[in-house]
């Protein structure tokens, strides 16, 4: 059974459910989920949906022990303490297991990932390396701050949203993290993805990009026509929404690739829409901004936007899926 790692909290549940029951109906046969979680410790908080799902082999959550956790750069973010949590996954995940492959909950799965997770496996082993990823930014006179200020002395960065991780050759790291966000602190700008780049720098395997396909929805705000879901899929298996402009926010729903997101939404909820906000006054602005440039005519369901917004504004609960 291949093992998968998500790490979230409470604000993340529903975008972390969409991404699981996305990567459930994609796979052929069970898999096993590991959920490292801020407020959970029993899987007991998931859908009927999930928990029954007949690719589902086992999942365990396990509640993150925050006891002497320095978590740098989170003020006025668009990222949580939990994207810190995979680098103790190690205190957590039995060592019995060889590898883990983990996800951001920010990324749905399209097609089926597990002959590319394997052949990569198969790479990533015979290799000796620790980690297979993406890479995102390359060495260059425009990008060499970010090499500087990490120290690094390769001249290639990596994207960590998702990690084929050799979990043996990982628990024998043997690194203090919680020592290193002390000593890096001020300079992760990127949170704990700086921080493995830090520590890997540019030792890695690469990851194959459909593995990894990263779509920033602020690229698309300007857009005046629909963007083509079938070739923006193509042939990538999973969808990286990157960014601070995200599928469930006002502005992310209104191009409509956020449609892949709110497609695997609506599988667990009885909600159309998934509506959050930062600032309630300026998701308000943000729906007449869009009333008045005619994005919110393209929404699939205008309606059910409306009443989801409107729910969402007064903090009615989303309702899962029997």
């Amino acid at each position: 059974m291949i093992n998968f790692l998500y790490c979230f909290d409470q604000n993340y549940n529903f975008q972390a459910f969409s991404s699981i029951i996305s990567l459930l109906d994609k796979v052929d046969e069970k898999i096993h989920i590991f959920i490292i979680h801020k407020t959970e410790k029993s899987k007991d908080f998931m859908p009927t949906k999930i928990l029954e799902h007949k690719n589902l082999g086992r999942a365990d959550v396990y509640l993150f022990d925050r006891k002497n956790s320095n978590f740098p750069n989170l003020l006025n973010s668009h990222v949580s303490e939990a994207t810190y949590y995979r680098l103790f996954c190690q205190n957590y995940i039995p060592h019995s297991i060889k590898t883990l492959f983990y996800i951001d909950a920010d990324i749905i799965c399209v097609k089926n990932p597990l002959p590319e997770i394997r052949s990569d496996t198969q790479r990533l082993i015979k290799s000796k390396k620790i980690i297979s990823v993406k890479t995102e930014v390359v060495k260059s006179p425009k990008s060499t701050e970010v090499f500087e200020r990490l120290s690094m002395i390769n001249s290639k960065y990596f994207n960590a949203g998702v990690m084929n991780i050799n979990y043996k050759e990982w628990v024998n790291l043997n690194i203090d993290f919680s020592n290193k966000l002390i000593e890096l602190n001020s300079r992760l700008q990127f949170w704990d993805q700086d921080l493995l780049n830090n520590i890997f720098d540019g030792d890695y395997q690469e990851l194959d990009e459909r593995l990894n396909k990263v779509i920033d929805l602020a690229y698309y705000e300007y857009e005046k026509n629909d963007i083509d879901l079938k070739s923006t899929i193509g042939n990538n298996i999973f969808i990286h929404f990157a960014g601070s402009h995200k599928p469930w926010s006002v502005n992310g729903i209104m191009c409509n690739l956020s449609e892949i997101y709110h497609n695997e939404f609506r599988k667990i909820t009885n909600s159309t829409y998934h509506v959050t906000h930062k600032i309630r006054s300026l998701s308000i602005y943000n729906l007449i901004k869009n009333i008045l440039n005619f994005k919110f005519f393209r929404l699939k369901f205008k309606i059910k936007f409306i009443f989801n917004l409107m729910a969402s504004l007064f903090k009615v609960k989303i309702q899962h899926k029997n």
